[in-house]
């Protein structure tokens, strides 16, 4: 805020108060985690790499796909620092500092994309040093068919088996279909730097694997070549009714064209896939791979109107019952496996943990399972068939009731006080919950539903997550001469599939003061412009 006014709650000094720092690196961690828990970032390699240092200019969310056995390059995080100039319609998203021809000079791979095109294929340039001008210069560039940045994995491998380095480049285009781009190193034209030549391209909406088998002593010791890496890419049938249908595709290495061949195409029929998949689930006895199996939103069948879902969450110990307007969730506290196709749960109700349920789990195909959900009493039980809930499942029960959630234009910042004694203090995106023998903190946000809801995500000072708040929420501001009044009114709540609603009739009224100091500059200015600028301060 500048000088022309002041925020008297915001002036309050509260020794009880946690560090900012620590709650904004606490926050900071929590987003970190949540980040990398999606990733592989370390996989294990059978086949040495060179390692990679990879410069990423903003912080993305690193959901790298790729085969479980292959190895993305190690990486680190440098400071951002192309070696070459760029065109000014270029946009550079990364930089790999590695070394490609195994000389004393590092190399680069940038990834670059058209400032004009968000949305268009991301290419990659490589940067050679020119010992004779003692300068870098960039050799060799190529079209991906990737266009998401976030899913792009860069990693060097050899894959051809001539003890050179292929440039593998993993991704996802805008139909949410991987990509797979590899570059073989050549002879230049001009006969200076470093150049490449495009050996493959593939795409599919299934998965793409490249078959690393294991190598002989020889390859190891550097005395022979080694067998190429086969590479098979799965795809639906589009041929068949049948969504498990696949094709699959193999691609093999061909010296006398430099290039992969499709060598090889078979269809796949989906009851082979299904009965195969099942036949792994049963044969494990383990009851985390039953979990995982459960795990999403399953839809129970023959309803319409009042829909029934199931939610499993392994891992985070959660069932929840979403049925009409009623939303019930029940701490996932064990599971036991009795046959092969069955799982017995139990669980507690996260409002009321004397109300446990048991579910009995039955799988009768790849994507159906029979569900009963027993209670204490001879009443409270039911039964259903449930279908797991793909993402056309999805949009349908979402076509037909969908709650609308915006963003709020609400900025809460400094300190509001109840008559009650309770304060908040708004630093976003942090907040701290004061009252008699309780501080309670952590990051905060505000979304628009069917009204206004603040939600509070408590972390403690290593910055794990502790417990979460839900307020429907109502905000008004009033101005009496140079006195700004801000009112926040806070009603207990929880979310659902269908919006929000209130779980108590208790209003808890928070207020804060600002006075405002007139000038002869704001007096000139418009109403709206004013409050616009005392919103920015």
């Amino acid at each position: 805020m500048n000088n022309r006014t002041r925020d008297i709650s915001i002036r309050h000094d509260n020794p009880r108060r946690s560090s900012p720092f620590v709650r904004k690196a606490a926050l900071a961690q929590l987003c970190l985690l949540v980040v990398l828990s999606s990733c592989d970032l370390i996989k294990e390699n059978k086949e040495p790499e060179v390692a990679a240092r990879r410069i990423v200019p903003e912080v993305y969310n690193e959901d790298i796909p790729g085969s479980n056995r292959s190895t993305a390059t190690s990486v680190e995080t440098l400071e951002l620092t192309p070696k070459v100039p760029l065109d000014d319609k270029e946009k550079l998203i990364r930089v790999i500092n590695t070394n490609l021809d195994l000389d004393t000079n590092d190399e680069q791979i940038l990834v670059l994309r058209q400032k004009e095109d968000l949305q268009g294929s991301l290419r990659i340039a490589v940067i050679d040093y020119d010992p004779v001008r003692a300068t870098y210069s960039r050799t060799w560039e190529s079209l991906t068919n990737a266009t998401n940045l976030r899913m792009l994995e860069i990693s060097l491998k050899d894959v051809v088996g001539d003890h050179n380095l292929e440039i593998v480049c993993r991704g996802m285009n805008e139909q949410g279909e991987l990509t797979l781009d590899l570059f073989r190193k050549t002879p230049s034209p001009t006969g200076l730097g470093l150049y490449f030549t495009e050996i493959l391209r593939i795409v599919a909406d299934g998965s793409i694997d490249i078959d690393e088998i294991e190598r002989s002593e020889g390859y190891r010791l550097g005395q022979k070549n080694g067998p190429s890496f086969t590479i098979y890419a799965y795809s639906r049938d589009v041929e068949s009714e049948n969504i498990l249908d696949k094709v699959k595709r193999t691609y093999y290495w061909q010296y006398q064209q430099n290039r992969y061949v499709l060598t090889r195409v078979e269809k796949m029929p989906g009851a082979a896939i299904e009965e195969k998949q099942l036949e792994e689930l049963f044969s494990d006895p383990s009851v985390e791979a039953f979990e995982a199996f459960l795990s999403g939103p399953w839809y129970l069948a023959g309803t319409d109107g009042k829909e029934e879902i199931l939610l499993f969450l392994p891992e985070q110990r959660r069932i929840s019952v979403y049925s009409g307007d009623v939303q019930e969730v029940y701490i996932w506290q064990v599971s036991f496996r009795s046959l092969s196709n069955r799982l017995l749960a139990f669980g507690a109700n996260e409002a009321i943990e004397s109300i446990v349920r048991r579910f009995n789990i039955e799988i009768v195909s790849l994507n159906t399972i029979d569900v009963s959900i027993l209670g204490s009493e001879q009443w409270d039980r039911s039964f259903g068939r449930y279908i797991k809930l793909t993402e056309e499942l999805q949009q349908d029960l979402l076509s037909k009731e969908r709650t609308r959630i915006n963003s709020v234009e609400v900025e809460l910042t400094g300190l509001y006080q109840s008559g009650a004694g309770i304060e908040i203090i708004f630093e976003p995106p942090q907040f701290t919950w004061i009252e008699e023998g309780r501080e309670f903190a952590g990051g905060f946000t505000i979304i628009r539903l069917d009204q206004d809801v603040l939600y509070l995500q408590g972390m403690d000072d290593k910055g794990l997550v502790t417990t979460t708040a839900t307020y429907i929420m109502e905000y008004e501001e009033n101005q009496e001469a140079n006195y700004l009044y801000r009112t926040l009114t806070l009603v207990p709540g929880k979310l659902s599939v269908h919006g929000v609603a209130a779980t108590s009739e208790t209003r808890i009224v928070f207020e804060q003061l600002e006075i405002l100091e007139e000038q002869e500059s704001q007096e000139e200015q418009p109403a709206s412009e004013q409050v616009q600028d005392q919103g920015r301060e």
